[in-house]
This record gives structure tokens, sequence and C-alpha cells, in this order.
């Protein structure tokens, strides 16, 4: 047993948990601390009787062999499903699959906006062809040497304003090839490998499995230690001390942190005004989703829906029944629909009350024609460090926080999406938790270089 070793743990999201697991598996028992009173982050499930919602929406595909291994690990084959993905982007009253197909596009846009599109498309197309070659400056730049004006106009430059918050042109895009697929041209589209088109999902929500995570602690002897804010950290003589929001101070020998980076740095008293001030820039998006069953069944067959559009509030819409029937009660034949809402963390409608709210569903569910169905539940829930934002400014702010924190303190390991202000999913969240608990048992790695590469994300392993 490693009975020396005291490693403090904050934050019990998947990459927390996760962490928490291998050390305790290696023999090590941390203190893991958490601000809320739950576990899971953003992947948990908040539940209301019998239903469930997906805040975000988590689908469960990995590259990584050893994150599947722990998936499987923690609940059993039975409790997970595989659900083919099915999104589309509504435009003007009709669904165009997502990732986008050109010959949906046609179909559905009709001919001649078609031709329109296509002719945007070439043109821009051959002016990247001809230009220097160079990373696009930022999204808006990218979006229409990808796509073409009008297509980045009519399918992301909406979207992108409402769920980013942020002019497209004040976005970076090194996060664009990870998350936008191009065009699928193909003229008859080939079954892709089951892993491109499927993901696997817990029957009861990704909680269920972040849930499961937080009871194989306490039976390996860590107990999550919940509405535990950290307010102060510092570190001497080898040990660090970890002031919490009620006055006490715990102690260990190193710190896995996955909580905000800008708050992490805010909370030690020695980092200098520069790394301050790159701390200070860096933003977030916070999410607010609003559960509504409606009481009469309406097909709609895909998982997700973005909606670009003005005359929608929400940014996406999750289809909660193609998830997983087991989100609502058994035998209930209504429609379920999970509407999201991109906010400032500090702005007025991530605090506004519950009528103010229902406003704006009720409006967004008109404009899904739904409005003459009668609303059996809601649920309402906010998160308020949702999403990093990536401005121009995020890579070169979190590079200055990184490269202080590497040579000052060698023994803190920021980890996770908050921890490293990073657009993750999950799994690599939870691979920056792994790398980062091998390197504090003195393995060559660097959790810093998880998920840096400009491949596409929506792919993996995919097997019970």
């Amino acid at each position: 047993m490693e009975s020396r070793r005291s490693p403090i743990v904050i934050g019990a999201g998947p990459a927390g948990l996760t962490a928490a697991l291998r050390l305790a598996q290696r023999g090590v028992t941390p203190r893991l601390l958490e601000a809320t009173g739950h576990v899971g982050g953003l992947a948990r499930t908040p539940r209301s009787g019998d239903w469930c919602i997906d805040p975000g929406g988590h689908r469960f595909f990995t590259k990584s062999e050893e994150v599947m291994d722990l998936w499987n690990a923690l609940l059993p084959p039975d409790q997970w499903l595989s659900v083919p993905r099915s999104s589309a982007m509504l435009v003007d009253g009709e669904y165009v699959e997502y990732p986008l197909v050109g010959r949906d596009i046609v179909t559905k846009l009709g001919i001649g906006r078609g031709l329109r599109g296509l002719s945007s498309f070439a043109l821009w197309r051959m002016l990247r062809s001809t230009s220097p070659g160079g990373q696009p400056a930022n999204f808006e730049e990218w979006g229409v040497h990808e796509f073409g004006r009008y297509w980045y106009t009519t399918f992301f430059d909406g979207y992108v304003r409402k769920t980013w918050l942020a002019d497209p042109a004040e976005l970076a895009s090194d996060w664009a090839n990870q998350r936008i697929k191009p065009i699928d041209w193909a003229v008859r589209r080939t079954r892709r490998h089951p892993s491109e088109d499927v993901f696997r999902y817990p029957r009861r929500g990704p909680g269920q499995l972040w849930d499961a995570a937080g009871a194989a602690l306490v039976d390996a002897g860590v107990t999550p230690t919940l509405n535990t804010r950290v307010v102060r950290l510092w570190e001497h003589g080898g040990t660090w001390y970890v002031e919490l929001h009620g006055g006490e101070v715990i102690k260990g020998d190193a710190v896995f942190s996955s909580m905000p980076l800008q708050s992490l740095v805010k909370a030690l008293p020695e980092a200098p005004r520069k790394v301050h001030v790159a701390a200070s820039t860096l933003r977030h998006r916070g999410l607010i989703t609003v559960a509504v069953a409606l009481s009469d069944h309406h097909e709609i067959p895909f998982n997700w829906v973005y909606t670009p559009g003005g005359e929608f509030s929400c940014g996406r819409i999750q289809n909660y029944g193609r998830w997983s029937e087991d989100l609502h009660p058994a035998g209930w034949g209504g429609t379920f629909l999970g509407f999201e809402y991109f906010v400032r963390p500090d702005g007025d409608l991530m605090a506004a009350d519950e009528s103010s709210l229902s406003e704006i569903v009720e409006a967004d569910i008109r404009a899904l024609g739904l409005g003459a169905s009668r609303i059996e539940q809601v649920m309402v829930l906010r998160s308020q460090c949702a999403y990093p934002v990536y401005d121009p400014v995020r890579e070169r702010s979190v590079g200055r926080i990184r490269d202080y924190l590497r040579r000052r303190y060698p023994t803190l390991h920021p980890m996770g999406r908050n921890g490293m202000h990073r657009y993750d999913n999950q799994d690599h969240a939870m691979m920056s938790a792994m790398q980062s608990v091998a390197k504090y048992f003195g393995e060559e790695v660097d959790p810093w270089q998880v998920n840096v590469g400009r491949d596409h994300h929506e792919t993996g392993v995919l097997r019970r």
C-alpha cells in the first residue's frame, strides 16, 4: 500500500473521479473534494421521479482502450445501449442531416438554393487553393473556406453566435476540425464502420456511469466530500495546504485539480501578476437545459436538432427518447425534449426566474411547431461553467499559466475540461486524469498533450 502518499483531488466530474479511481487502484487513498452537491459535473443526470435529463448531451465514444475498459468496469453490459447517431440542422422548417450531406442539402432546401450553395462552395475552394497556406485566423474564415459563404451563413453563423455568445470572427478556429466534419459528397453513401455512426449510452443517462464511479470509490474507502469549495491553496516544503470555504485546511503531497483554471490561479497567492492577468482573460459559457415533456407524440427522428435560425432562442434541442427510453417513465407515449440555452455565466438569463424562462421555452416550442401539445413535466438545470470559450487569447493565456505551473508547482496537476480550459470530451478529460496520475507516480508523460491533434473526434472504439 502507498500509505505515505496523501493526494488531494479537487472536483468530482469525469476527470476528478477518474483520477481518484486510478489512485485507489494503485493503493493510494486520496481526499476528493467537490464544490457542488453531486458527482459527475456536467455529465450528471438530474432526476425527478422517473424523469431523467442529460445536460449537454453525452455520447460515449473514445479511441482509448483504457477509457473503454474503465467504462465497462463501472457498468455491466446490460446497462449500456448502442445508439445510432442521428442529428439535423433545422433550417426554414426543414431537417437537414448533420454532419452535412450534399445530396440531403439539395433535397431539403431545393435545387435553387443547392446551386447557389454549390457555386459559393466552389468559389471559396478555388480561392483557398490559390491562397497561402496556414491556419485560418478565426472561425468565420475557417467556416467560409470550408463550406463557402452561403452554406456557412445558412448553417453555422447563427448557430455559433448563439452557442458561443460571440461574433465568429472573434473566435479561434483551432477546435473546428475536431468538431465539424466537411460535407459528405458521396453520390451513393456506403454504410460506415459502426464506430463512426453509433455511440454507447448508459440506460439512465451519463450520470448513471459517474454515480457508479462514486460508489466504486466509496467501496475503495474514498468518500467524495460534497458542497466543499476550495478558496486557497499553497505549497511549502513539499506539502500542499488546501483551505476550504469553512476555514478548514487539509494537507497533502500533491493536488489534482479540475476546478476552472482561472479559479485555480486566483486561489494561488504566490502567482505573479502576469499569470493572474492571463487567467483573467479566460472565459466560460454557461448552459441552461430545460427538459419539457409534451403529452403528444411527435416524430422527431434525431438525437440532436441544431437551431441556427433567429426564430429560436435555444441553440440545440435534445430528443431524449432517441437517447434512451429509460430517461422517461415506462410506457409513457409523449415527446420528451431538452432545450439548451447557452448563456453568460453571470448574465441575466442564468439568474432568470422560472416565469421569464418559461416564456422563452414556450416560444421555442411554438417555433418547433408543437405549441398545441400539453406540457406534463418541466425540469430546469443551470450549469455556470459548462464550456470554455475559444477566443484569440485563450491559447496564449493557457500556455502562460501552464508553463508557470509546470515550473513552480510540479506536484500540481491541472486536468479535465475546466482544469485545462479546453473543449474536451469526457474521454479526453479522463485521459488527462489518467496521465496526471501516471506522472504522479514518476512516468514520463505530459497530460497537456491529450487532445491536441486536429483529427475529428467522433470516431472511436465501440465494444461491449
